[in-house]
């Protein structure tokens, strides 16, 4: 890493400062005739001293760079992923890490099927955190009926629009999914609720993987205090930073904004879907 010092080469050391600027090479590129011997010979105590604290910063400033790129096995990392890393029997050797973050892991397999002659190697695979959903129900009240808690949000990915959106988030790494949603409903709406129904697990995208999909039913739900726990600074998942609006949706109109794909992305159309088709709801007109 460029550094700022004298002038001056000396191969021995694998090292040349050279207008005012450090960088290391190699013995056989640098060049040391006589004349420049000489000079070096010639150096003060005080000159050889910062001559040694510029090259050993040097170094330092290398092996502090090193040490952040490569803390992994992946060509470029952001972050330690700490998710599930999927592989089968399918899957030959050991795949490539290109690139990682907290939040995923893309890496690159060689998969063969049974019948193939040779295995495909440029199967591209993204290894994501597995994720809950949960449609909540509101805090009961008789003149209402049963009602739910919808939020009215765009995301990043919705083209400008607005979507019906409900509860989601990542399972930590050692959270059991019901855990998770239990969690997710307390800190996003105050909420405890009595009975979590789970409504299955689903593969995000069956090619390339991006994690599973939880999907839950909260019944019974009541308002808490919420109390905040330190562990949470050491989260993977995050609040969201777009705006949300909370609303209160009956059975009827739940079912008229997944007719008319207000839930906009998929992973929230399948959880509604699937709550309607529970018998916990399944009955209610």
């Amino acid at each position: 890493m460029p550094r700022y010092g004298k002038s001056c080469q000396k191969a021995s050391s694998e090292f040349i400062c050279t207008g005012g600027i450090t960088k290391i090479i190699k013995p056989e590129q640098s060049t040391m005739n006589s004349k420049t011997l000489h000079r070096l010979r010639l150096l003060s105590s005080q000159q050889w001293k910062l001559l040694s604290i510029c090259l050993a910063a040097t170094l330092v400033v290398q092996v502090a760079l090193s040490a952040h790129k490569w803390s992994s096995d992946c060509v470029y990392s952001f972050g330690t992923y700490k998710g599930h890393i999927y592989t089968t029997k399918e899957t030959v050797g050991k795949p490539k890490c290109w690139l990682e973050s907290k939040w995923m892991r893309i890496q690159q397999h060689a998969v063969q099927f049974p019948g193939q002659s040779s295995p495909i190697s440029d199967w591209l695979w993204i290894d994501y955190h597995d994720r809950i959903n949960v449609l909540v129900e509101a805090p009961s009240s008789s003149s209402e009926g049963r009602q739910f808690l919808v939020f009215e949000q765009t995301k990043y990915a919705l083209e400008g629009r607005t979507s019906k959106a409900i509860i989601g988030g990542i399972i930590e790494p050692d959270e059991k999914p019901e855990s998770a949603a239990n969690r997710e409903v307390e800190e996003e709406m105050g909420l405890k609720c009595d009975e979590m129904h789970f409504l299955g697990r689903f593969r995000t995208d069956v090619n390339r993987g991006m994690g599973w999909v939880n999907s839950f039913l909260a019944a019974h739900c009541l308002p808490v205090t919420r109390q905040f726990s330190p562990d949470e600074g050491d989260q993977v998942g995050t609040a969201d930073v777009e705006r949300q609006d909370l609303i209160k949706m009956s059975i009827d109109d739940i079912r008229k904004a997944v007719r008319q794909s207000e839930f906009i992305e998929v992973q929230w159309s399948n959880t509604v879907a699937l709550a309607l088709l529970h018998p916990e709801l399944s009955g209610l007109d």
